[in-house]
């Protein structure tokens, strides 16, 4: 056997030893894993927080965030993975192999190495880029759907909280009514009718306050959970504040269906099944495969003329591609997935442009409320009573043309708090729907 002659046994050590030093690598701690905060915990929330600071704040601890995150990751993982070649196999025989005229062959040793046809690998690594692509989309557009959440949340906790306002001043309103009928009554121009009647709604406003306080606590917990904070954390009284006036409707839907995120995860994904189609084509052609054997001759021979000499082969060889049948299947399913697709991204537009349209109408409508209430209702509903009152405790009116304009003011004024919670969640869904952050 010739020292001189063992570049395959060098180039197959190489290779099977060139992977160990990563090893060490597979295996993290939990801590090493984590890319964000996933236990609730009560950090600390400014007084003059208001509904926009909170959804910053979701968007940094919301658990579902960092799992998708997490997702993101595991594929631009995958990326790598379809670009690399498979890996090289080895081989070794030994035992009573042939005798060749220079000798008894003692051992033969080889690598192989299999070269997708040009074009495959490329493939494979677009589609996989293609899916992280549209993870990255839906990652923005589940950024989009849990600020609406929080906005939703936090205008029902403004109502509740409004609810409450209202009937606390309502409830001291009904003391200094209920004063004055005390005061007629025992001046005999009243009636023990009229002081039931006052009892009988201050305890309806009771009822009115229990509710809205299991209200106010019920959107707190709910408005804590998507912040990921225990249920009880203190949240600061929510405010009152002015939406903008939105783009013209056109306008609104043309952004929306260009670049939503829901439009781009579908169109993200359109591209990676045209790069499976691609791929699917090419499995039509042969890989090819080349390699290299060397074999140990040993030195002695039945042959006269034996000399020793090693014994290096190289080979070239392809795969034959002749079950044509899953490969027409690989072919159709990444025709029905474009086509699937295509399906949700035009599904995709149409409710995007139903969100938008409902949601700017409602909006439109919230606005018109707000002003005829705040201009003319509540006003006019405000003074009835006052001259109902007045009239009352001159002995003009009875009680009960107080208690029906009281009660129609408590109703406008908590219709107009719903007006204005109406408007914020009109708005909160349209810039959820026209990805406006």
């Amino acid at each position: 056997m010739r020292k001189h002659t063992r570049p395959v046994l060098v180039l197959i050590t190489l290779l099977v030893g060139c992977q160990t030093p990563e090893s060490h690598n597979l295996s993290l701690t939990p801590s090493e894993m984590r890319s964000g905060q996933i236990k609730a915990i009560n950090y600390r929330i400014s007084v003059n927080a208001n509904a926009e600071r909170l959804v910053d704040l979701a968007l940094i601890h919301h658990p579902s965030l960092t799992a998708a995150k997490h997702k993101i990751d595991r594929l631009q993982a995958k990326i790598a993975q379809e670009k690399a070649l498979p890996d090289p196999q080895a081989k070794i025989s030994a035992g009573n192999l042939a005798e060749t005229a220079a000798g008894q062959i003692n051992t033969i040793a080889g690598i192989e190495q299999k070269i997708p046809f040009p074009g495959k690998r490329r493939a494979k690594a677009m589609a996989a880029q293609k899916e992280t692509n549209a993870s990255e989309a839906e990652f923005e557009n589940l950024k989009l759907r849990i600020s609406e959440r929080v906005r939703f949340t936090y205008w029902d906790y403004y109502l509740a909280y409004q609810s409450r306002r209202i009937s606390l001043e309502n409830r001291e309103i009904l003391e200094t009514v209920q004063e004055i009928v005390q005061a007629r009554v025992e001046a005999n121009e009243g009636t023990q009718a009229d002081l039931l009647r006052i009892a009988t709604e201050a305890s309806k406003v009771e009822q009115q306050l229990i509710s809205a306080r299991q209200q106010v606590n019920s959107h707190k917990a709910r408005l804590n959970a998507l912040l990921n904070r225990p249920s009880r954390s203190y949240l600061p009284h929510p405010t009152r504040s002015s939406s903008p006036s939105s783009d013209s409707l056109n306008k609104l839907i043309k952004r929306a269906e260009s670049s939503h995120p829901s439009i781009k995860a579908g169109q993200a994904r359109i591209a990676a099944f045209e790069h499976r189609l691609d791929k699917a084509r090419l499995d039509a052609f042969p890989d090819f495969l080349i390699g290299a054997q060397h074999g140990w001759v040993n030195n002695s021979g039945l042959s006269p003329v034996a000399n020793g000499d090693d014994q290096t082969m190289f080979t070239l060889g392809v795969t034959l591609p002749i079950w044509q049948k899953p490969r027409r299947a690989k072919i159709r399913e990444a025709n029905a997935g474009i086509a699937e697709m295509q399906a949700g991204v035009a599904n995709s537009r149409a409710d995007l442009r139903q969100r938008i349209e409902d949601a700017w109408f409602r909006a439109q409508a919230s606005r018109e409320m707000i002003s005829l209430f705040d201009q003319r209702l509540i006003p006019d509903a405000r003074q009835a009573h006052q001259l109902s009152l007045q009239s009352y405790s001159a002995g003009k009116q009875s009680f009960v043309d107080v208690l029906d304009t009281w009660r129609l003011l408590l109703s406008l004024q908590l219709k107009q708090e719903g007006n204005r919670a109406s408007l914020g969640k009109a708005y909160a869904s349209l810039k959820s729907a026209a990805a406006i952050r």
